[in-house]
């Protein structure tokens, strides 16, 4: 799926949530490979995609988020992940946008889902905060949280918009080749 039309268009999009008829509380595997409606709807690109994209060229990452009808974006002059025997773990640099940088907490971190606990800590942030993240301990940000969801941290969640108890309801990854 490509966005020919963001910031100079050439973007390939590898998250899209727009109004939660796609589960992402996935297991690893479904992560790894990708899963969701990729003509039209909610969709993950899957983390092998995502990381054969990122080892053979230089990318960078652009975020999309609408929060109370207010659009807002992150970008990053760098964005590549790790293979899988490192458990896709992330790597951003270079912070422009006109939300607060809330991926910075996630730099480093490997990716954890339900069935597979990488996170700091103790407990599963996957499955307390229903979807597969970079989680540390736990998140700043989680986009891929319960769409629509006003529980605790549940959420499609950036924390200095969103709060604990509320979600936005639009977010879109994308990268484009440097």
């Amino acid at each position: 799926m490509c966005d020919t039309k963001t910031d100079g268009g050439g973007w390939t999009i590898i998250q899209r949530r727009i109004n939660g008829k796609v589960d992402f509380q996935r297991s690893f595997d479904e992560y790894r490979y990708g899963f969701g409606d990729f003509t039209s709807g909610e969709f993950y690109l899957g983390n092998e995609n995502i990381y054969r994209l990122t080892t053979s060229r230089q990318y960078e990452l652009r975020i999309d988020l609408e929060y109370k009808n207010v659009k807002y974006y992150a970008r990053y002059s760098s964005f590549k992940l790790a293979g899988e025997k490192d458990n896709y773990r992330l790597n951003i640099q270079g912070y422009s946008g006109n939300m607060t940088d809330h991926m910075l907490y996630h730099q480093n971190k490997p990716f954890t889902a339900y069935d597979r606990d990488n996170d700091e800590s103790t407990a599963n942030c996957a499955v307390q905060f229903t979807g597969g993240w970079w989680f540390s301990n736990c998140h700043e940000a989680n986009l891929n949280g319960l769409w629509g969801s006003v529980a605790y941290g549940k959420g499609i969640k950036w924390t200095t918009l969103t709060g604990d108890n509320s979600s936005a309801n639009f977010v879109e990854m994308k990268i484009r080749e440097k």
